[in-house]
């Protein structure tokens, strides 16, 4: 999957297919376009993000994002992602919202879980795989139809031990996870 890192790469794919179809764009309004894409207001916020990620302005967030312990978390439901990459997410829940503010607001970890059915609307433990990710949270803002929408690096995979919806948030209990591959299974490739 590609993120907003790509986003030039983006633009000049999407100006050469419409120039194909005979529909003709600006390379600076292929830019625009593919912000808006990624869920960034205008390309001036999109480069300034790829420069801060590319400067490495991101790297104290990235070294607290490696503690084991308790955490805020947010379920979501519609995709997987992955280390690596800057996504964003978006929620109607109180509770994720609440989960969102902290991490963002104290520069703590979150922790993403994914839901194994779309169709619950307040999980719990048995309801998210054991695997998730821990990632900050870059930007915190609402949007005009009432969501809410986080652009959020993602750091690295977690083994989620506990996940819990509190009263007014979710809350995930993490440890580390083993990233070795395993002795006894022979490479495939």
């Amino acid at each position: 999957m590609r993120d907003f890192r790509d986003a030039k790469a983006m633009a000049r794919t999407l100006r050469a297919s419409l120039t194909a179809k005979t529909v003709s764009i600006s390379h600076g309004e292929s830019l625009e376009l593919v912000s808006r894409m990624l869920g960034v207001a205008d390309w001036n916020t999109l480069s300034a993000e790829i420069q801060a990620s590319r400067d490495g302005s991101l790297a104290a967030a990235t070294t607290h994002a490696t503690e084991a312990g308790r955490h805020p978390a947010m379920p979501i439901r519609d995709f997987v992602p992955f280390p690596g990459e800057i996504a964003p997410l978006y929620t109607r829940s109180t509770k994720a919202i609440q989960a969102l503010a902290r991490a963002f607001q104290g520069a703590r970890p979150i922790v993403v879980a994914i839901q194994r059915s779309a169709d619950i609307d307040e999980p719990g433990l048995g309801d998210i795989y054991d695997v998730g990710v821990l990632g900050s949270v870059l930007t915190l803002d609402q949007l005009a139809d009432g969501r809410w929408k986080a652009l959020t690096q993602i750091h690295r995979r977690t083994m989620i031990k506990d996940f819990v919806g509190e009263a007014d948030s979710y809350v995930a209990e993490v440890d580390d996870l083993d990233e070795q591959p395993a002795p006894d299974v022979p490479y495939l490739i």
